[in-house]
């Protein structure tokens, strides 16, 4: 069986009873007027064959039997009664035939709508002739149907689908005419202008016990409408005032929280995470809409913000109304990226610390919905914004890397996942760039980003896989004593990894980076004790152009090294940027045999370096200098060398006793031993260097920040007086035509 039609549907629905009322007029005006067309016709036969139809003539033509086979035309009685008889005959007629109709359209609705087109045009073709012999037979009739039944006098065809189009244009109109009262109904209820009275009346019913969801309801959207006030949208409430703005802001930061823990009031688990007690589903309901409508409002609020003690108020309060956003995992997504935002980019940094504080807490309350979103936020977040790093910057850069690196205490295995994640994508651009050098790959690995994320990664695993941390983890997570962290399997790939991006391009202008990556690994090995040869990569500059060559005079300042990855290639072969790099190579050689100061087997450890560095050092024609240092820093490993010795000859154990190898020199200080002091007093002459060096630059960006000042203030008054002279010129024209006049 066809399906029915849409069209068809609908049309049975809604004009199908017209249809059939318009069919049943149609067929009482055919029983009304007869066969009057035959009878028509048979009198203009019989006047062609010339005869009369007289009534006496009748049985002249034909036999009886024939006369009364002939169908007989009953003539219409002319009667004033006729009009009601024939409209109560009408009547009845019309409900038989809708009886009659409606049980077959009852049997088959798909055939209905066929029906009616093609049966409505057939019966409804009537000739204007019948109407004027309607006219005058029956004028009484005819009269009562043009006074009571205008349409059934015109019988022009009608389609039923022009019927439904003709409705739903209709209803469209009905529709549009709707939505522009509502429209003006609500422009009309737009223009409300927020007072202060209106604020304390909202502050008031948020005060009391039992708060109002209406008045709570109504400061949410004067809040939106304030945050929103620079935007081009329309809202019921207007801010226009800044002592009602300022009034707005601290009323509903501070006691809409509190006024929605009391309609809603939340309870704490075991672990002192917050969660939402038991009301009724319409309350419930209700107070879901606001803070979805108020947590909005925080989110535009977020984007813009500027000053810290907003900063710190608006996360205060999103903290206070959290368990109850937890319900919309997009939007909570949103407000996580949104607060990450604030604590990656801001340059204050109270703010970053009330943004960091903000994540941690939520972290912390609720691991499995809020961690692994942070996590992944925040170091995309990092990634994307420490693509300027400079001196001013590194302050902010660095909290970002402690702050992150404490947050992968809370889940071990999630941030093994997190971090193999990211590392191995690292990994992924290295190979690329091995694979394919050119200049687009190097790019793509050295930059600050880069460097940056291995930092980090660094820093991470230092804080969490040295042994005081994976101690208080295993006593936390309930393992046995003494076992590692699952974060300590990322060690060797991050290690790898930072050793390809430091030999991609062996380069002197990339020198920074490769120092900066050392120290990198210098911290990570001093944190968890693995060893990392990081000889080899430190002693390869001193076959570099920097110490075959020799430099040139140059009055180019000092490199920072801390705050570089690059140098200018006109810092290459310079006397300047030589010295630098041998203050360099002394400082990460002694930090890192540092390491090892009170290891039992420093004096194997130091024996071929120490032979590779005398050689360099007989070598002529070399930096006096630097000679002089390389000789201080192997007179200080030998000294530390004899120093073990001398304490390693009274021990009774042999190297396969780990255990007390591990315990050998443990209640002696590193500073105290022969390289460690000198390393000491190594890092207090490098921090006066550096701080002489910074405050240099930062008078220098002082001083080119007025000279741009005082730049733009001069091209301010020359177009003053720019402007001053062309107004004394047109003066001067004015007084001119006056003399022409004259």
């Amino acid at each position: 069986m066809a399906k029915t039609s849409k069209a068809t549907k609908k049309f049975n629905k809604k004009h199908l009873k017209k249809t059939l009322e318009k069919r049943n007029k149609a067929k009482e005006y055919k029983r009304r007027i007869g066969n009057k067309k035959a009878l028509r016709e048979e009198k203009a036969k019989n006047r062609a064959n010339g005869r009369s139809a007289k009534d006496g003539e009748v049985f002249d033509d034909m036999d009886l039997e024939k006369y009364f086979e002939k169908k007989v035309e009953v003539p219409s009685v002319k009667t004033k009664k006729g009009s009601k008889l024939g409209k109560k005959s009408k009547e009845e007629e019309k409900s038989k035939g809708e009886e009659s109709e409606l049980e077959i359209e009852s049997e088959s609705d798909s055939k209905a709508g066929s029906d009616a087109e093609s049966e409505s045009g057939a019966e409804m073709e009537m000739d204007k002739q019948d109407l004027e012999d309607l006219k005058k037979e029956d004028p009484e009739f005819y009269k009562y149907l043009k006074d009571n039944d205008k349409d059934l006098l015109d019988f022009n065809p009608v389609n039923p689908m022009d019927m439904v189009s003709s409705d739903e244009d209709d209803e469209d109109k009905e529709e549009a005419e709707k939505e522009d009262k509502d429209k003006d109904k609500e422009k009309t209820q737009l223009e409300v202008e927020v007072t202060i009275e209106m604020v304390k009346s909202w502050e008031k019913n948020m005060m009391q016990e039992k708060p109002s969801i209406k008045g709570i309801k109504q400061a949410a959207m004067a809040f939106k409408a304030a945050v929103n006030s620079e935007t081009d949208r329309e809202y019921r409430y207007k801010v226009s005032s800044g002592p009602v703005f300022n009034l707005l802001m601290m009323v509903v930061l501070k006691k809409l929280p509190l006024a929605i823990e009391r309609l809603s009031p939340y309870k704490k688990d075991a672990r002192g995470s917050r969660k939402l007690g038991s009301t009724s589903k319409k309350l419930n309901g209700r107070i879901c809409t606001i803070v979805k409508l108020h947590s909005t409002s925080l989110l535009e609020l977020l984007d813009g913000i500027s000053k810290t003690e907003m900063a710190i108020l608006v996360l205060q309060s999103t903290q206070e109304l959290f368990p109850y956003i937890m319900s919309w995992r997009k939007i909570l997504k949103i407000l996580i990226n949104s607060v990450v935002q604030v604590w990656a980019s801001s340059g204050d940094f109270e703010t970053q610390v009330a943004a960091f504080a903000f994540l941690n807490n939520v972290s912390h309350e609720y691991p499995k919905a809020v961690l692994e979103i942070s996590l992944r936020s925040m170091y995309s977040g990092f990634v994307k914004n420490c693509r300027r790093t400079n001196v001013h910057t590194i302050p902010s850069i660095n909290f970002q890397k402690n702050s992150m690196a404490e947050l992968y205490g809370e889940d071990e295995s999630l941030g093994y996942r997190v971090g193999f994640e990211n590392i191995r994508q690292l990994a992924i651009h290295l190979r690329e760039s091995v694979n394919n050098p050119t200049k687009e790959s190097y790019k793509a690995v050295y930059n600050w980003q880069v460097c940056n994320a291995l930092d980090f990664w660094s820093r991470m695993l230092c804080l969490r896989c040295n042994p005081e941390a994976e101690l208080k983890s295993s006593v936390k997570k309930g393992r046995k004593s003494g076992t590692e962290s699952p974060l300590r399997q990322l060690i060797y790939p991050l290690v790898q990894v930072t050793i390809g991006t430091i030999r991609l391009v062996p380069s002197a202008q990339f020198f920074p980076l490769r120092f900066y990556l050392v120290r990198s690994l210098i911290r990570l090995s001093q944190a968890t004790g693995v060893f990392i040869p990081l000889f080899p990569l430190i002693s390869e500059i001193l076959t570099s152009s920097v110490f075959t060559k020799k430099p040139r005079a140059s009055s180019l300042a000092a490199v920072d090294f801390d705050s570089c990855i690059k140098v200018n290639k006109a810092y290459i072969g310079t006397r300047v940027y030589q010295s630098g790099v041998c203050d360099e190579f002394i400082e990460l050689c002694a930090e890192f045999f540092a390491l090892y100061c009170k290891s039992i087997a420093f004096p194997e450890l130091i024996t071929p370096p120490v032979i590779y560095l005398r050689r360099f050092r007989k070598r002529k024609g070399g930096n006096l200098k630097f000679s002089k240092q390389l000789g201080t820093l192997i007179d200080k490993l030998n000294a530390n060398a004899k120093y073990i010795e001398s304490r390693r000859a009274t021990v009774q154990y042999g190297p396969s006793n780990t255990q007390e190898v591990s315990k050998f020199l443990q209640d002696v200080e590193w500073e105290k031993t022969p390289l460690g002091a000198y390393v000491k007093t190594q890092r207090e002459v490098k921090e006066a260097k550096m701080k002489i060096l910074r405050d240099s630059l930062e008078k220098e960006e002082e001083e080119e920040r007025k000279r741009e000042q005082e730049k733009g203030e001069g091209e301010e008054e020359r177009e003053g007086d720019e402007d001053a002279s062309e107004d004394d010129e047109d003066g001067n024209e004015d007084v001119d035509m006056d003399s022409d006049e004259e």
